[in-house]
């Protein structure tokens, strides 16, 4: 089963199919003179893969070694929120790490949440600096605490959502804005797939935890339980969130795209659904992709993503040899998807960042490994990394 997980993107990896999640976090001073960006990576020649957590100066430094990273679990999730970075240990535990950025370099340890045993937190977002939220995907639970104090507050029960009789909703990736907390769901019973409609729970966290229940058939299995910021905002509040339909495991009738609930509104847009699994790519094998892995809303309309290739899988797949992810940008309103001129990369890297008016790809690829810049405004892309990483860039955060 492993394997097959790793295949949904290197990233739920293990017993079923999840880093941190989207947030309207503060940004720290870029004058502070401490590292800008936050790195994870994965050592796939170690057994058991090991994942590392760690910072980075900024695009002038060209290497970036572990030296100074936290070690962690394979495929870590982290959610940046000021200076400090929550780490959950993807589904290997369920111990929430908060560290520190230092002046040094280092992440000092700064506590840690437990949340219950086996409940799995996978997805954390922080709406202020005394209240923050956990998905426990393992229990259907929401966990409240204080991400200053780590002190826990509450526990918002969302059991009585899940459909098809598990009692577990299977809550992954989340958002917040205006006193609302979005929710995305898998209802999955079987941790591959889901054959229910995509569920997002819309929770007022200023009405004693009121949930409203938003359904859409068009698609299954809302969000990617691996990309925190599958589901976000755009400029005038309306939400979007990628459907990864089962990461292809569940039939030609499951479509994975892009669904919106308007600014305002408690229900799906039905004039909206960007259909990506029927949309013809140019210059991939296929031209198809069948579904989206992670992904970055950089304004106006576009999204920038990796997505999985499964034409140039192996077979049988082959998780850390096979290059299988390209890069792409994603027109939401135009409803249009461009291969960029980047290398293909395992499921282990395949990460997006935005930073300094770039585009930033962690790839694994055959010809370098690290962090490739891609020039939006004049689409150009890097031909090798301009910061190599020791091992598969996962995730690429700034502060």
């Amino acid at each position: 089963m492993k394997h097959t997980i790793t295949r949904i993107g290197a990233a739920l990896l293990v017993a079923s199919l999840a880093g941190g999640c989207s947030s309207s976090e503060p940004t720290a001073d870029p004058s502070s003179g401490l590292d800008k960006l936050l790195i994870t990576t994965n050592i796939t020649t170690a057994s058991p893969i090991v994942g590392y957590v760690g910072t980075l100066k900024d695009l002038s430094v060209t290497s970036f070694t572990n030296a100074k990273s936290r070690q962690s679990t394979e495929y870590p999730y982290v959610t940046v929120y000021k200076n400090d970075v929550f780490v959950m240990p993807q589904r290997f535990g369920d111990i929430i790490r908060k560290y520190t950025r230092q002046s040094d370099g280092n992440l000092a340890e700064a506590g840690t949440v437990v949340a219950p045993a086996g409940s799995q937190p996978i997805c954390t977002v922080i709406e202020s600096d005394t209240r923050a939220y956990t998905t426990l995907f393992a229990t259907g639970k929401i966990l409240v605490f204080n991400p200053t104090t780590l002190a826990v507050l509450n526990t918002i029960d969302l059991t009585k959502y899940a459909l098809g009789g598990d009692g577990n909703p299977d809550a992954n990736v989340m958002a917040f804005r205006d006193g609302k907390l979005y929710v995305a769901c898998s209802q999955t019973s079987d941790g591959y797939t889901s054959k229910f409609p995509v569920q997002v729970l819309i929770i007022d966290v200023t009405n004693n935890f009121a949930i409203t229940s938003a359904t859409d058939s068009r698609s299954t299995w809302a969000g990617s339980i691996n990309e925190q910021k599958s589901i976000f905002f755009d400029e005038a509040g309306d939400l979007y969130i990628f459907c990864v339909a089962s990461y292809g495991f569940g039939g030609p009738t499951q479509k994975c795209g892009f669904l919106r609930i308007k600014n305002g509104q408690t229900a799906f847009d039905p004039t909206y659904f960007f259909n990506v699994a029927d949309y013809s790519i140019t210059g991939v094998p296929g031209n198809k992709v069948d579904y989206l892995q992670r992904m970055r809303y950089a304004g106006n309309g576009i999204v920038y993503a990796t997505g999985n290739i499964y034409a140039l899988a192996s077979n049988p797949p082959n998780y850390v040899n096979d290059r299988t992810y390209g890069a792409f940008k994603v027109d939401l309103a135009n409803k249009t998807i461009t291969k960029l001129n980047l290398p293909y990369s395992n499921g282990y890297g395949s990460s997006v960042g935005l930073f300094e008016n770039k585009v930033l790809f962690g790839i694994a690829g055959t010809s370098g490994v690290g962090i490739y810049s891609y020039d939006p405004a004049t689409n150009t892309a890097s031909p090798s990394p301009i910061v190599t990483t020791q091992g598969d860039p996962s995730s690429i955060e700034t502060f």
